[in-house]
C-alpha cells in the first residue's frame, strides 16, 4: 500500500506537523534510559487536533529494514492524502521521533541538497523516514543527516536512539549528545532555550524520575509517561530496542497496555492500523447522533459555500471529530473542532441536487449515524460575472425573476 505523492508545497507542513495549526498542539514528551541488558525509550503523542493515528507496518525488502511508524493523516485540500511520519522503531533496534519546535534556521545546512524522494516510502522529504528504512545506529543516522539541507526540519527536531543505548538530538545545526545514562526531549531547543518552550516541567520531571531511577522497567517508563501526560495525549509508546518490542498505552489509561512484538507484527505483511481501534473499551458506545447541518439550499456551480451543525455529544465522555459527506462522492474529512460549531465549506461542479449529511466518531472509531440530510441544489452553470448583480441577486432572491432566469441565476 502506496500514498499519494505529496506536492513540495507542503513539505515544511509535512515534517513539522504544519505549523499554522500550532496553538491546536500540545508538545511532546521523549525519552531514553539504559542498563546492561536493556534500552528503552518511553514517548507521549501529544496532538490535540486530531486522533487518527496509525500504526503502520513496513516487513523488510531488498535495501529496506522492516519497521513501524505512528503516522498522522493531516488532509488539505489539494492533498486529501496527506500523512506525517511521526515516531517509530526498525528491527535493528533503531528509533527515530520528530518533535515540534521553535522556528530554528539550520544556517550550516547552506549549499547542502534537500532530501526529496520519490519513494513514497520516505514520505517525500522526511529524512527520519529514510534512516530508519537504511539506518542501524545513531551514528548511521548522524552521517545521512550531516548529508543534507535540514530547511524541512526548521521547525521541528529529531530524536535518535538505537539498541546500544547511544542517542542524539538533532536540533538543525547543533547536535546534543547523551550525557550520562538517560537523554529526555521535549519541545524547547536545549542549545537555544532563549527561543521559547522553556522551562518546561515535563523536561524537568522527566530529569528527576529518570535521576532517581532504581530500576530499569516497563513498568516504570510508563509512570513517567503517566507523570509528564496532559489532556491531549493520545498515546503513550514504550519501546524496547534490544528485545524489538512495544508496549502502547491509549488515552491516558495508564492501568493496561498492549505489547508488540515488531518482527510478528512484519511478518504479518504491510498494513496500516487504526490504533484507537485496538483499545475501545467493552461498553464503549457511539457518539449521539448530530443534528442536520444548515446551510444554503440553492447555489452554482464552483462556489464554495459554508455548511455547519451544532457539536453533538458522546455518552463515554470521548473525544469526536466531525466529517461532511457531500454526496459527490467526497468529504470533508475528519474535523476537529474547539468551539460549539461544526463548520466546513464545499463546492459542486456539477449541476444537481445534493444531500449533505454529517456524522460524528470517537476515539475508538465508532461512529454516530449519519445526521438527517440537508438538501442543496446546484442549477444551471452561472453566466453574471458582474459582482454587484450577483450579490444582489444573492441578497434579494425573489426580485426580478425573468431577469435571474435569463442570466443563469434560476
Amino acid at each position: 500500500m502506496k500514498r499519494k505523492f505529496l506536492g513540495i508545497y507542503f513539505l515544511t507542513l509535512l515534517i513539522t506537523f504544519v505549523i499554522v495549526t500550532a496553538s491546536f498542539v500540545s508538545a511532546c514528551t521523549t525519552f531514553q534510559s539504559y542498563d546492561l541488558d536493556d534500552v528503552l525509550v518511553g514517548s507521549n503523542m501529544d496532538w490535540s487536533k486530531n486522533f487518527m493515528i496509525y500504526m503502520h507496518f513496513f516487513p523488510a525488502e531488498e535495501g529496506k529494514f522492516g519497521r513501524v511508524f505512528f503516522e498522522l493523516p493531516f488532509p488539505l485540500v489539494d492533498y486529501p492524502n496527506l500523512i506525517c511520519p511521526k515516531m517509530g522503531m526498525n528491527d535493528q533496534g533503531l528509533h527515530v521521533n520528530v518533535h515540534l519546535c521553535p522556528y530554528l534556521d539550520p544556517v550550516n545546512s547552506s549549499g547542502k541538497p534537500l532530501f526529496e524522494s520519490e519513494d513514497p516510502d520516505y514520505y517525500q522529504i522526511a529524512i527520519h523516514a529514510y534512516c530508519l528504512a537504511k539506518c542501524s545506529t545513531v551514528s548511521e543516522v548522524i552521517d545521512v543527516f550531516d548529508q543534507y539541507n535540514l530547511k524541512y526540519y526548521s521547525e521541528g527536531q529529531l530524536f535518535a536512539v538505537d539498541r546500544f543505548g547511544d542517542s542524539v538530538i538533532i536540533e538543525g545545526d547543533d547536535i546534543i549528545y547523551k550525557e550520562g545514562n538517560f537523554q529526555v526531549l521535549t519541545n524547547f531547543y536545549q542549545s537555544h532555550p532563549e527561543l521559547g518552550g522553556w522551562p518546561c516541567w515535563r523536561y524537568e520531571k522527566a530529569c528527576s524520575m529518570l535521576e532517581n531511577m532504581t530500576e530499569l522497567s516497563v513498568d516504570f517508563f510508563g509512570e513517567i509517561c503517566d507523570a509528564t501526560n496532559q489532556f491531549s495525549t493520545i498515546h503513550s509508546n514504550i519501546y524496547d530496542l534490544v528485545q524489538e518490542k512495544m508496549y502502547i498505552y491509549f488515552y491516558n489509561d495508564f492501568t493496561k497496555y498492549l505489547e508488540f512484538d515488531l518482527n510478528e507484527e512484519l511478518a504479518k505483511g504491510e498494513r496500516s492500523i487504526f490504533l484507537g481501534s485496538l483499545f475501545e473499551p467493552e461498553n464503549n458506545e457511539p457518539p449521539h447522533k448530530t443534528d442536520a447541518p444548515e446551510g444554503p439550499s440553492e447555489g452554482f456551480p464552483d462556489v464554495n459555500y459554508l455548511f455547519k451543525c451544532n457539536r453533538t455529544s458522546d455518552p463515554d465522555h470521548d473525544r469526536i471529530m466531525y466529517l461532511f459527506d457531500w454526496d459527490d462522492g467526497t468529504d470533508s474529512d475528519w474535523i476537529h473542532v474547539t468551539s460549539n460549531m461544526v463548520e466546513a465549506e464545499h463546492n459542486w461542479g456539477k449541476r444537481g441536487t445534493y444531500q449533505v449529511r454529517v456524522k460524528a466518531i470517537d476515539i475508538y472509531g465508532r461512529e454516530s449515524a449519519w445526521s438527517n440530510p440537508l438538501e442543496i441544489i446546484i442549477p444551471r452553470t452561472r453566466t453574471v460575472n458582474h459582482p454587484l448583480l450577483f450579490r444582489l441577486f444573492e441578497r434579494f432572491p425573489n426580485i426580478l425573476p425573468l431577469v435571474r432566469y435569463l442570466l443563469g441565476f434560476d
